[in-house]
């Protein structure tokens, strides 16, 4: 009996961490990572199926856990409504540290962060979506909701041809 618990005992916590360590990804991707909580977020691989089966295109965050910028841009994301209403027409992907698409195609213009790209259905990279608003430089680089906003809608409307804003109500 009591070598039985022992067992119990010891073999207990090695399932949890077990468990724990398997679905890390899933809980990591149901989070907003400080980009919003009240926001889907998928996987990229799990996102570009979602797409490719929903007719939705892809919204794309690309950042790191340590960078300024993308920690300054995340309350100003987080916060923003019309950015929440937007997310309903994209299947949202937030990817960061070393989740970072290795493929050149996911940096058009460079390696920078954080980055933000729209993809179609299947899945292709539109690199003409850019911040018109921003920095020639670093045309996929956003500092503010309005400009983040102002590319959702032209992905919007080129990626699916529907200017149609949903709300969490219609959906």
């Amino acid at each position: 009996m009591q070598t039985s618990l022992i067992v119990i005992a010891l073999f207990s916590p090695v399932q949890v961490l077990l468990f724990l360590t398997c679905f890390q990804d899933v809980v990591e991707a149901a989070s907003g990572r400080g980009f919003g909580d009240n926001i889907q977020w998928r996987t990229l691989d799990d996102g570009k199926k979602e797409a490719a089966a929903s007719g939705l295109p892809i919204m794309l965050i690309i950042h790191k856990s340590w960078c300024g910028a993308c920690k300054a841009l995340k309350p100003k994301f987080a916060d923003s409504k019309e950015i929440a209403e937007l997310a309903h027409n994209f299947v949202m992907i937030n990817v960061e540290d070393e989740e970072e698409p290795k493929d050149e195609v996911f940096s058009p213009d460079g390696g920078y962060i954080p980055r933000i790209l729209f993809l179609d259905p299947s899945g292709t990279v539109h690199p003409e979506i850019i911040n018109k608003n921003g920095n020639p430089t670093y045309k996929y680089f956003y500092t503010n909701a309005d400009q983040v906003v102002s590319s959702m809608k032209e992905a919007q409307g080129k990626l699916t041809g529907n200017f149609k804003v949903y709300s969490a109500d219609e959906l």
